[in-house]
């Protein structure tokens, strides 16, 4: 019996442990995960985004950053070489790799936003419909070069490499995002914005908190002076047994009422 007991103890802990390196190395987290489909959309400015960052399509997590790079832009704001001599400024190209094909339409939206106050920065996609909207207008699905990670590494090619020999065809179109803004940012402006203001709250609450702990005024008195305290308490029992004697009144005539009732009816009838 012995044998059969080890065999069986032995099979449960080499399943468990073949359970384990599924979920860990083969599972869609692991380094042998399936790779999905790779894209870039074009940024003004990156907004702390980086490498590894989440991506999320309508709030569901739906695949990470690969890359952050800058690439080259004209006065139109279209993507050209590097040695470009009309080139005027950079943009931030972000790659981006979804683990399922997105179909996109004119009334998308992605924008680096914060997924929380203390959390890092995400990229929100909102891929749009062609729900017609109140003007009866549809939205056409637009064509987007999402090519496979498997086809990149065969090629040896990077999607923004892809992108970047289809600038200026009608095949593809580039994919803009926008920031959201950081509300940390926002609230430290509107400090900055106000500091005298705010300053001011600052010392008005110094001064008040300062005065009760010197026992100035009646809240100050309340708390620093026992006395008064202690009649305060007094002053609140005596009005607690005011409210229970009154109470105790109410009930007391509600139940007289159907007494006073019946004998005020029979001396009517006589």
């Amino acid at each position: 019996m012995n044998w059969y007991q080890n065999l069986l103890v032995g099979v449960l802990f080499f399943g468990a442990l073949a359970l384990v390196g599924f979920f860990t190395i083969i599972s869609e987290s692991g380094p042998f995960a399936s790779r999905g489909r790779q894209m870039v959309v074009f940024f003004d400015n990156a907004e702390g985004i980086k490498t590894g960052s989440s991506v999320t399509v309508l709030g569901v997590p739906s695949g990470t950053i690969d890359n952050v790079d800058l690439v080259s832009v004209n006065a139109q704001n279209q993507i050209v070489a590097a040695d470009d001599p009309e080139r005027v400024g950079q943009r931030v190209a972000v790659t981006l790799e979804l683990k399922k094909q997105v179909l996109f339409y004119e009334n998308y939206s992605i924008e680096i936003k914060n997924e929380s106050i203390l959390s890092g920065k995400v990229i929100a996609i909102n891929p749009g419909s062609s729900v017609a909207d109140k003007q009866g207008h549809i939205a056409k699905e637009l064509p987007i070069l999402a090519t496979p990670v498997a086809e990149l590494s065969r090629e040896g090619e990077s999607a923004l490499d892809k992108q970047l020999a289809a600038r200026g065809s009608q095949n593809y179109i580039e994919l803009q995002g926008e920031s959201s803004g950081d509300p940390v940012a926002g609230l430290s402006e509107m400090i900055s914005e106000n500091r005298r203001n705010v300053r001011e709250t600052i010392e008005n609450i110094r001064s008040i908190t300062g005065k009760i702990n010197n026992g100035n005024g009646t809240l100050g008195l309340l708390v620093n002076d026992d006395e008064l305290h202690a009649n305060a308490n007094t002053l609140v029992t005596d009005a607690q047994t005011v409210v229970n004697e009154l109470r105790e009144s109410l009930e007391d005539t509600r139940e007289q009422a159907p007494v006073t009732s019946f004998v005020r009816a029979a001396l009517t009838a006589f």
